[in-house]
């Protein structure tokens, strides 16, 4: 009998054990600091091998520079953001394929949430003064085409390793022997990178240009984490972890379902004027679901505590069953991705053809369609970027006879039964293939524009293929039209979005104009204008059908998690903003 009690009690508490640590906040990752690993014995021997631009780990201390610092430069965080609770969020797009921080190809969208908490850039761009403020450099100055960078010697990795310049140059080497089109960039745009001991890096251009620039081309390896890497690297680190600068690391994975991020205590990056009051939750979790209804379910359930929407009738709907769900709406300015239509003019190399396209494409009612009346066109390739962005360019609006007058100057003459015009030579049905990554409102945007393009006598067809499948068929050049975006980074790169050398790129357009308006970007004085040029350009030459923007943040959540609003940013979430104000 007392060997019975004895034991019901140890399950008792091996049950009230098991029912508080459950619930228990997890331990936080703390910066404690270790030795920096060693760079590779050949180190210096493989820098004097890579091609197309000069490698240097040990170039001589430079003259005295005029450093410029962000010492006065204002706070970010809301003053009463606390830190600590767990933050439970979806995510619109697939799992990540990958977690490469080079040489995986586009990144995905994913990618962004990833890299804005867990990857703190040498330098960026202040989005309240609109300066450069520090990150993983403390001071930063340019002297003629050379930029220089003075890194934070409090700097460190996840790992607790501390960042050096030299990083940098591994990086570079890394993808130089890999062929990754990271150095590509970098290489077409600098001709050196120097170290002059452990926290002073220098990037001379070919052309004058800017410190965010350098900042956008530069990123560190942590030489421990890639001592093995190597040809087979995008099978081998594919699903490895990479010691980041940032505040906070992967700590859980759950193939297609979870990504859980745990912040680092005593990160090295707080009192940083960008980071103070960010960056408050213990942990983030993101949740990849497949609807949104299994998204607005997860909500109410408790199971996250946020959701980004603009279905305001079913906000309405959960809200009038729960008053508690509270709402946030407002706009921001920020870089917005080129959501739209690409055209590849490689495979469809007619210019006539093209413009016909364009005009039979009803992007208006497709996006009234999609967003029930809020939705907003974009009317500019490069937009959110402030005084850099053209301010309109010109744009094809849906024009049914427009568009046959174009076709018939491509050839397209004769309508068939069905009355899709065939070309008068040949007999070929003008049909096209739209490759796109289904989902509910993106599927209302094909249909859309498969029937305004039928009253023009062109024939879309649909091709909806998973995510990866649609990057990978673009990637190796077989799609005609795409639904497309990537996420762009907060000071423009319109080589990475239009050069036919860019793996990024849906367009493939070799052009002697746009070639040269991409090189004159890199040094103009008065970079305005040359965005302007070149948005011109993605007009004259036919390649994109814009989309919509989403700069109206519209957020559902519980009353737990507080939001501050934000003009600044994408939205609060994002910006990692946000904190904990209560337990459930």
């Amino acid at each position: 009998m007392k060997k019975g009690l004895l034991c019901f009690l140890l399950l008792i508490a091996a049950v009230a054990w098991w029912a508080v640590s459950r619930h228990e906040s997890p331990r936080l990752q703390t910066t404690e600091e270790y030795a920096p690993a060693a760079y590779p014995a050949d180190f210096d021997e493989r820098l004097l091998r890579v091609g197309g631009m000069q490698l240097n780990r040990r170039a001589p201390m430079p003259v005295k520079l005029h450093w410029q610092t962000a010492e006065k430069h204002p706070s970010l965080g809301h003053p009463d953001a606390r830190k600590g609770g767990c933050a439970r969020f979806c995510n619109a797009g697939p799992y990540p394929a990958h977690f490469l921080r080079f040489g995986g190809g586009s990144p995905q969208f994913f990618h962004q949430n990833l890299l804005a908490a867990t990857e703190l850039p040498l330098v960026l761009r202040h989005p309240v003064t609109g300066d450069v403020t520090a990150g993983v450099a403390e001071a930063w100055a340019t002297t003629g085409k050379t930029v220089w960078f003075r890194l934070n010697p409090a700097a460190r990795y996840t790992n607790g390793r501390p960042v050096r310049a030299a990083d940098y140059l591994l990086a570079a080497l890394l993808q130089a022997e890999q062929h990754c089109p990271e150095y590509e960039a970098l290489a077409s745009a600098a001709e050196k990178m120097e170290v002059h001991g452990d926290h002073l890096l220098s990037l001379t251009f070919r052309q004058e240009s800017s410190i965010l620039r350098a900042a956008q081309l530069l990123q560190p390896a942590e030489p421990g984490f890639y001592s093995g890497f190597g040809s087979d690297f995008r099978e081998t680190y594919a699903q490895r972890i990479p010691p980041t600068t940032g505040a906070y690391h992967i700590c859980k994975l759950e193939k297609g379902r979870l990504v859980v991020l745990q912040r680092i205590r005593n990160w090295w990056g707080e009192p940083l004027p960008v980071c103070r009051g960010r960056f408050n939750a213990d942990t983030i979790e993101y949740h990849f679901l497949n609807s949104e209804a299994q998204v607005w379910e997860f909500l109410m359930r408790g199971r996250l505590d946020a959701v980004q929407t603009r279905n305001m009738a079913a906000w309405q709907q959960y809200y009038d069953s729960n008053p508690s769900l509270q709402h946030l709406e407002y706009d921001a300015e920020y870089p917005l991705p080129p959501y739209g239509i690409a055209l590849n003019a490689s495979t469809l190399p007619d210019l006539e053809l093209r413009r016909g396209l364009l005009n039979a494409m009803d992007m208006d009612t497709a996006v009234q369609h999609m967003f029930r009346g809020e939705g907003r066109r974009l009317r500019t390739f490069h937009s959110g970027y402030g005084t850099l962005s053209p301010v309109h360019t010109p744009e094809y609006h849906y024009a049914p006879q427009q568009a046959r007058a174009h076709f018939a100057a491509a050839g397209y003459t004769d309508a068939g039964t069905d009355g899709i015009l065939k070309h008068e030579k040949t007999g070929a049905r003008l049909s096209v293939r739209l490759l796109y990554s289904p989902g509910d409102k993106i599927n209302a945007m094909v249909q859309a524009l498969v029937q305004s393009a039928a009253a023009c006598g062109a024939e879309i067809q649909p091709e909806p293929v998973p995510w990866q499948v649609c990057q990978r068929q673009m990637q190796e050049n077989r799609h005609q039209l795409v639904f497309w975006a990537v996420p762009v980074p907060e000071y423009p790169a319109p080589a990475r979005l239009l050069s036919p050398e860019s793996a990024e790129s849906p367009f493939c357009l070799h052009a002697d104009d746009m070639a040269e308006a991409l090189r004159s970007f890199q040094s103009a004085t008065s970079p305005e204008s040359a965005l302007a040029r070149i948005d011109q350009l993605v007009y004259e030459h036919a390649i994109w059908l814009p989309g919509w923007k989403e700069n109206r943040v519209c957020i559902a959540h519980w009353p737990q998690l507080r939001i501050p609003p934000s003009p600044w940013c994408f939205d609060a979430l994002d910006a990692h903003l946000f904190w904990i104000e209560s337990e459930k």
